[in-house]
């Protein structure tokens, strides 16, 4: 026989809703946290290229020009 936990129906134990809230909050702390990284590398990487164009040193440079059409 099964042991009685003392909750009605279908209902979680109470241990087990606070277990999974924390683990719920964990991981959308992870997950904003990694937002927030992917997005200030994103953003330096756009402000890195911004300043190269400007300067013209992405132009000027042969090995990053895109090859001519040959007729």
């Amino acid at each position: 026989m099964t042991e009685l936990t003392g909750t009605p129906g279908f209902a979680r134990q109470r241990a087990e809703q606070t277990l999974s809230k924390r683990h719920l909050v964990a991981l959308q702390l992870i997950a904003t946290v990694a937002l927030t990284v992917s997005l200030v590398v994103a953003a330096t990487a756009v402000s890195i290229g911004d300043r190269l164009l400007a300067r013209g040193d992405v132009t000027a440079s042969p090995l990053l020009q895109t090859p001519l059409a040959r007729e």
